[in-house]
């Protein structure tokens, strides 16, 4: 979906801006970069592009760089498949990252949709669509599939209210205006920083990027408190200054990037992008766990790279159903 006026930058651009931050990684090459040049300058939108598929592989790599990002468990190249148990690398919808990657940033079968905000707007996702909002004060977010936001710009504040889904704020700094994210359970305010805020689990979740942000739940008898780069903090109090991986970041490039996750939650994540439906026919007998990455918009490249993994079968009972279920028994198997 995108807003009147808004800027539409087909997949071949995307493509493109892909290789070219692969060839200038760690390249100081004049000729090289005589190419590139004309190529940014023969069109506005492939700067728009290869700046936005630049800012989200740097962020997910800001983490990696602080302390907490080297001491999670998660390995430093995330998109490695890892052990017989887990995915391979079979081309069956899983990606590798191997040196620079090639990141895939906001290509959902439709165009990359970048608006500008009115003092007063409502921006929604459909299922599958990421989306880049430029608002008037500066600051940008990114929308994920199916969410819903309210934006309210005065002289005196910038006040938002996530609906439903997910989004990233970066916030433009502005000491006269404080930015409040409004959810069910309070309120996270900043001051120039970059966060997450998600309302997919049962309590509002926030995932603080880079800078820092002040806590503020409905409960009155609820202290407030402030959280900086790398910790991640429920609503209810729970999850309290948990440290957040390079990986849980970099949704925003529209991979989804599992690390030993149970089946049944890695199913449910690939679901909420598409129409598409993967279910699993019945409980398997030993817990099955996920690692890897994959195009989220991609539900059968999932499915069979799981179904490859497992020894498992993918069925296709309807056309908005994937099913993945154990193959028959063998007569005489413990199996």
């Amino acid at each position: 979906m995108t807003e009147p006026g808004g800027a539409e930058i087909p997949q071949s651009i995307h493509e493109a801006a892909e290789k070219w931050l692969a060839r200038r990684a760690g390249q100081s090459d004049p000729a090289l970069e005589r190419d590139f040049a004309l190529w940014i300058d023969a069109d506005p939108r492939h700067r728009i592009a290869y700046d936005l598929i630049k800012r989200n592989w740097q962020l997910g790599t800001l983490l990696q760089e602080r302390h907490v990002g080297r001491n999670r468990s998660l390995p430093r190249a995330p998109f490695w498949m890892r052990q017989k148990t887990h995915i391979a690398a079979t081309g069956l919808g899983a990606a590798v990252l191997l040196g620079v990657a090639s990141v895939s940033f906001l290509r959902f079968g439709g165009p990359l949709g970048i608006s500008t905000a009115a003092e007063a707007a409502v921006y929604e996702t459909a299922v599958g669509e990421i989306r880049t909002i430029s608002l008037a004060d500066g600051s940008t977010v990114i929308l994920d599939t199916a969410s819903r936001l309210r934006v309210q710009l005065s002289g005196s504040e910038r006040r938002l209210d996530l609906d439903r889904g997910r989004a990233r704020f970066e916030v433009a700094g502005d000491e006269r205006r404080v930015f409040r994210v409004r959810v069910p359970g309070g309120e996270i305010v900043a001051h120039g920083t970059m966060f997450d805020v998600s309302l997919i689990g049962a309590h509002p979740l926030v995932t603080v990027i880079d800078g820092s942000v002040e806590l503020h739940r409905s409960d009155a008898s609820a202290e407030t408190r402030a959280f900086g780069p790398g910790q991640s903090v429920a609503l209810d109090g729970h999850r309290t200054g948990q440290a957040v991986s390079a990986v849980e970041a970099r949704w925003v490039s529209g991979m989804l990037a599992l690390d030993a996750t149970p089946l049944a939650e890695a199913v449910a994540a690939i679901n909420r992008y598409n129409r598409i439906q993967i279910r699993l026919a019945e409980p398997f007998a030993m817990p099955l766990r996920v690692t890897g990455a994959f195009r989220v918009r991609d539900p059968e490249g999932f499915a069979r790279a799981v179904a490859a993994s497992f020894h498992l079968k993918v069925e296709r009972p309807d056309r908005a159903t994937l099913l993945l279920m154990a193959p028959p028994k063998r007569a005489g198997s413990n199996m």
